[in-house]
Parts: C-alpha cells; sequence; structure tokens
C-alpha cells in the first residue's frame, strides 16, 4: 500500500509518540509563530488563512507530541516574530539563524535543522550571477522581513535596489513581467514552486556564500518548557525525522 505524503507524516507523528519520554511541563499550549512570508513548503496555508501542512507544520506537531502539549499556531508577521519570543508570547518559531536576527542571545537555539541554499532568481535569457558585480544597479524581489547578511551593505547604499514582496510567487510574477532584474530565495522553496506549477522561464545562480543553516528559536520567557522543547528538536534531529520530512518534499525516494 503507498501512503501520501499527509499519512506519512501521521504514521511517523504516531512512532514518535510511542516512544517518547520528554516531560510535559505545567503549561498545556505550545505557542508556535508561523510567519505565511514562509513559503511552501515550509508553510502551506488553506484559504482561510490556517496553516494546513508543510514542513513547519510536520516539525512543530510533533514537538507538541513530543512534549505532550496542545499546539497553537501563531500566524504573525516576520518582523513581530523576535518581540513575541522575547516577551513570552510565543514559545518557538523555526527556520531561523542568528544571525538573521537583531539579538540572538535573547533566545535559546536549537540544533541545526537543515542547511539552505539561498538562490538568485533570473529570467533563463539573462546573465548569471555569480559575484556580487553582477547586482550592481540591479534591482532584486525579496521577502518583507526576511534580512539577507550578504547583501545588507549593497542594499544600505543603494548599489543594489531591495524590492520587497509578501510571497515567492509575487516576486516571480514581477521578474516574468520585466519588473524584476532578480529574485532571491532559498532552493526548497523556489524547487517545490516550479514543481507545482510554477510560471515562467528562469534560471538559477546559487549564492556564493555557504549555505547557513536553520535554526529553532525558543523563547527563554519559561525556562522549564525550553528546556523541554529543546530536548525535544534534540530528538526530533537526531532521529532523522526532519531530514525525512524535508526529503519527502523535495520528491526524493525513501528506503
Amino acid at each position: 500500500m503507498r501512503l501520501n505524503l499527509r499519512q506519512c507524516v501521521s504514521v511517523s507523528l504516531l512512532l514518535l509518540a510511542t516512544g517518547s519520554g520528554t516531560a510535559a511541563t505545567e503549561q498545556q499550549v505550545l505557542r508556535a509563530a508561523v510567519s505565511d512570508t514562509n513559503t511552501p513548503p515550509y508553510a502551506i496555508f488553506d484559504d482561510a488563512g490556517k496553516l494546513s501542512a508543510g514542513l513547519s507544520k510536520d516539525i512543530l506537531d510533533a514537538l507538541a507530541l513530543l512534549t505532550k502539549l496542545e499546539i497553537q499556531y501563531l500566524d504573525l508577521p516576520r518582523t513581530r516574530i523576535e518581540g513575541w519570543l522575547e516577551n513570552g508570547q510565543a514559545d518557538v518559531a523555526c527556520f531561523l539563524n542568528p544571525d538573521w536576527v537583531a539579538e540572538p542571545d535573547l533566545f535559546h537555539w536549537s540544533p541545526p535543522l537543515f542547511a539552505t541554499q539561498q538562490l538568485f532568481i533570473r529570467r533563463a535569457d539573462s546573465s548569471p550571477i555569480i559575484a556580487l558585480p553582477d547586482l550592481v544597479g540591479k534591482r532584486v524581489g525579496t521577502t518583507r522581513g526576511f534580512t539577507y547578511p550578504e547583501l545588507e551593505q549593497v542594499f544600505a547604499l543603494g548599489d543594489v535596489i531591495r524590492d520587497d514582496a509578501h510571497t515567492l510567487e509575487s516576486n516571480l510574477k514581477r521578474l516574468e513581467q520585466g519588473r524584476l532584474d532578480a529574485v532571491m530565495s532559498v532552493d526548497l522553496s523556489y524547487y517545490f514552486f516550479m514543481a507545482n506549477g510554477g510560471l515562467g522561464s528562469f534560471a538559477a545562480d546559487p549564492l556564493w556564500s555557504a549555505p547557513p543553516s536553520v535554526y529553532c528559536a525558543i523563547s527563554r520567557f519559561n525556562p522549564e518548557l525550553a528546556a523541554s522543547l529543546m530536548q525535544g528538536l534534540h530528538t526530533l534531529v537526531e532521529n532523522k525525522f526532519i531530514d525525512r520530512q524535508l526529503r519527502r518534499y523535495k520528491g526524493e525516494r525513501l528506503e
């Protein structure tokens, strides 16, 4: 019998629950911040704007199961996530990196979940982007609220024009229309989008720096809960649950 992706996730979560020994904290609800600027397959929202699927839901549902907590998803703009974690209004947010937040020491950080490759997406008939000089004077589509450490200085100086949008699809439409010269996207989001309908005729060039890892940031507001979440995330990394889900979204065949 062949299981679909949703069924595979359910089976994996059941196995996690069966083998979990992580103690529950007094808090009964895990408040997980997920921004809708996290593109599919990181986060998939239904027509009502509710998180319905995606890698973030897989990971956070599994974390809630391990810590024996109910899950509450908080749909927040990316710019508000750090403040909510700091003030204890949210407990965890994933797919972040200490280099991408203003004050990383305000949070606990999980072990690295996986590495992501930043891409420059361009029209297929345009010149490759292989170094910073190739971007001078260009208009680059970026995601509102996201930080791009390698380009922040040239954005600030105006050598490269940053042009924000809310979604990858919106940026790619503008690229196709000639309103942008390039779009920045992580590899998983771009290839997932193109494999599921996509649009346009594009080429992708990897950013010249090493692919960064992504982590979950954990609020320090409740130390007992933070310790439980850290233990749970270590489990999900060590037992390869996250790696298996990632490979499924990449369309890789699992043994």
